[in-house]
């Protein structure tokens, strides 16, 4: 099989086909009744830091440590963040679990627990805190949400949005699948919608990109414009998230019908650290080849 390596050779963890993928168990059941959690939380046994990291989850749906590090990394030491991290599990306020591949050293994914759930969502009134049982029945399916958080994080450390305007599976019309997720950018042409569709190589990434291009070209073509998320916005560009930028070659070349009626750019997680420069246009060359330009999102101060 062939699998998608960045320009050093690195394959990207959350896009690795050798994943291995394990929960962490509870060394004993615990307790998860409501008023027990409630009296976790006014006796300080959950302390502030720790329900913060439950509403930050609670909204990114699944992070890896290293992104709740870089989030804490000003209230918390990273190894001290890690084994209260792991208390918390232990208590069932978060889930976790280990990930381990041929081509990686171990890291650690997290979501909240049964017991965050129950007090964000009855206590606190959060809507649509993630359902830990959905996610543990389907992790690895799960793991586009590290990889579009990572954009996410970039966007709102630069500023470049505010938290209401991204959004994790919005509904864009009873005729389209809602897509993983979609934001808004202020750019000089106004504010520009990005719809965006996570393409992962183990999940038959050119049968899923045909078919999310039907859907929106059928859509495009009816109502003259792709949909709009937010309703101040001009128009809407479809972004496929891809690992890297050799993906794109292969599914470009791949498909000489690859879509052009209507605006669609990738960014690339290898380049995301230059994230002014992470976005690609791509077009169908003769011969099954691909050409790959770099796309400058010039408004965006690095």
């Amino acid at each position: 099989m062939s699998i998608w390596k960045t320009e050093q050779g690195l394959v990207p963890l959350l896009d690795d086909p050798t994943l291995q993928i394990e929960m962490f168990r509870w060394s004993r059941r615990p307790d998860l009744h409501l008023d027990i959690i409630q009296r976790r939380v006014q006796s300080g046994q959950i302390s502030q830091l720790d329900l913060d990291i439950a509403i930050t989850l609670a909204s990114a749906k699944l992070l890896t440590e290293r992104q709740l590090r870089f989030l804490y990394s000003r209230a918390m030491k990273g190894h001290k963040l890690g084994t209260r991290l792991r208390v918390l599990q232990q208590i069932g306020w978060l889930e976790g679990w280990k990930l381990k591949s041929d081509f990686h050293d171990t890291e650690y994914v997290w979501s909240v627990g049964i017991a965050a759930k129950n007090f964000l969502s009855y206590c606190l009134g959060i809507n649509e805190v993630p359902n830990p049982m959905h996610l543990a029945s389907s992790i690895r399916e799960q793991l586009f949400y590290p990889a579009l958080n990572d954009i996410r994080i970039h966007l709102l450390s630069k500023k470049l949005i505010d938290k209401e305007k991204f959004k994790f599976h919005p509904f864009l019309s009873s005729d389209l699948e809602s897509p993983h997720a979609a934001f808004q950018l202020d750019t000089p042409a106004g504010k520009i919608d990005f719809i965006v569709e996570r393409i992962t190589q183990g999940h038959n990434p050119l049968k899923f990109l045909k078919k999310k291009q039907s859907q929106y070209r059928k859509y495009a073509t009816t109502n003259g414009q792709l949909p709009k998320v937010f309703k101040d916005s001009v128009q809407s560009v479809v972004v496929w998230s891809i690992s890297t930028e050799e993906g794109i070659e292969q599914l470009v070349s791949s498909y000489p019908n690859y879509e052009q009626e209507y605006m669609q750019l990738f960014i690339v997680d290898e380049h995301l650290d230059n994230f002014r420069y992470a976005w690609r246009a791509a077009h169908p060359l003769e011969g099954y080849r691909a050409e790959i330009q770099r796309f400058d999102m010039d408004f965006i101060k690095d």
